[in-house]
């Protein structure tokens, strides 16, 4: 009796640890059926923040060593740089017949009780793509010309405009147009024309109208709760902050923006923006529900944020074993029609409930993937397999002007097959 009381004890204990085993491994989640869901448990990873850094000059979303790259490639007639570059001399704003058109007041979210007078943002967008493809056309060509009128357009927004005016809107305004005017601002530094008097009150302009609204608003967010405002609103602004601190040479303006990449409480810290990693590795934006314009846009954005941080020695593409690649593999997969995506639901602090991906805006062209696509894949040899079909397909790409008139196609500078294809 006792040696059948022992051997039915024994079958028990391997029954109860083959259980265990069994649901502790994940055996019960097929490949098709996520896991019913349980909070992610996510290790905090280090990211070291240097109090002391220095920067390096041109030094945003292009170094010297990509000019003198695309120049010599260009001036080859190799594919698919002279593409790229017969789609930049082709836009309307890379022109000497472009003319700016700076406002006093800065506009966006007019007609409201906050500003009476009507949005004129787009003069603000339009001229931040003109300033920057005069600048990218004339470090590939050499012609002072184009530098010429990249500077009479950067000190024409710095000398006349004196605030950015509107609703909650403004913060867009901020975010968005403050990165793209600095990053114009970064290539033109290099330019001798551009008096040293000029280039300190451009730099003062920014830190004046554009970067205090972009800093209060991580702190404040307007006074909503943490999670109201959508992960482009941070990461516009975010952007704006990073390129700042680089043109500024300020480590402290710097850093905040990088600090909230990581540790921020917003959407637009990496982990918020890209809410949850999928059981096959893609990973789903906090803004997936939503729209899929927005969520390019995101994609775009933190392409950008990634490559300004590198070119200054931080890898936050690498952040997270690779949280960015698994994002924009997530909406590209989607986007473009290349498979499935599973999806989590969300929601946030104003109970906005999302309970399936949304197909608003679903395959909207933007010129965001290359960026990315050139680090992941041919800089860090890793696979991307959705993202590499859509940048074979949309090849080349343009910039501002090139995607319609509304505002969704200048939210990224673009012409990344002639500006970030690497051999």
């Amino acid at each position: 009796m006792k040696k059948l009381e022992l051997k039915i004890l024994l079958l028990s204990l391997i029954f109860f640890w083959g259980l265990i085993s069994w649901y502790g491994c994940g055996g019960s989640d097929s490949p098709i059926d996520p896991p019913v869901e349980e909070e992610q448990q996510e290790e905090e990873e280090e990211f070291p923040i240097n109090v002391n850094k220095t920067f390096v000059h041109p030094g945003m979303l292009h170094s010297q060593e990509d000019f003198n790259r695309i120049k010599e490639k260009v001036d080859a007639g190799e594919s698919p740089w002279l593409e790229g570059w017969n789609k930049l001399i082709a836009n309307s704003h890379a022109s000497l017949n472009y003319l700016a058109s700076p406002t006093i007041k800065l506009i966006r979210g007019g007609n409201s009780a906050e500003e009476p007078e009507a949005d004129n943002y787009s003069h603000a967008m339009n001229d931040a793509a003109a300033a920057y493809q005069c600048a990218i056309r004339w470090k590939v060509s050499g012609d002072d010309a184009y530098a010429e009128k990249s500077i009479e357009i950067l000190n024409g927004w710095a000398q006349k405009c004196e605030q950015i005016s509107g609703n909650s809107n403004v913060m867009l305004a901020a975010g968005l147009y403050g990165y793209q005017f600095a990053n114009a601002a970064e290539i033109m530094r290099t330019y001798s024309g551009w008096s040293t008097q000029d280039f300190e009150g451009f730099k003062q302009w920014l830190l004046d109208v554009f970067y205090s609204l972009s800093s209060d608003f991580l702190v404040r967010h307007n006074g909503t709760c943490i999670s109201h405002y959508w992960a482009n609103w941070d990461l516009a602004n975010i952007a704006n902050i990073m390129a700042v601190g680089i043109l500024t040479d300020s480590a402290e303006i710097y850093n905040e923006a990088l600090d909230y990449l990581i540790n921020g409480n917003g959407n637009g810290s990496l982990k918020n923006a890209i809410y949850y990693i999928h059981p096959d590795g893609l990973g789903q934006l906090q803004e997936s529900g939503r729209d899929q314009g927005h969520s390019l846009l995101c994609v775009g954005l933190l392409g950008t944020i990634c490559e300004m941080a590198w070119k200054q020695g931080d890898d936050l593409y690498g952040y997270d074993d690779n949280r960015v690649l698994k994002g924009a593999e997530y909406t590209a997969r989607y986007n473009f029609n290349l498979g499935a995506v599973f999806f989590e639901p969300y929601d946030n602090c104003d109970n906005v409930n999302h309970t399936e991906i949304s197909e608003a805006g679903r395959g909207d062209k933007r010129p965001i993937w290359e960026l990315i696509y050139n680090h992941y894949v041919t800089r860090k040899r890793l696979e991307a397999p959705n993202i590499s079909l859509i940048v074979k397909v949309h090849r080349p790409e343009g910039g501002g002007g090139d995607y319609g008139p509304n505002s969704g196609g200048f939210d990224s500078l673009g012409f990344g097959t002639l500006l970030y294809s690497l051999e």
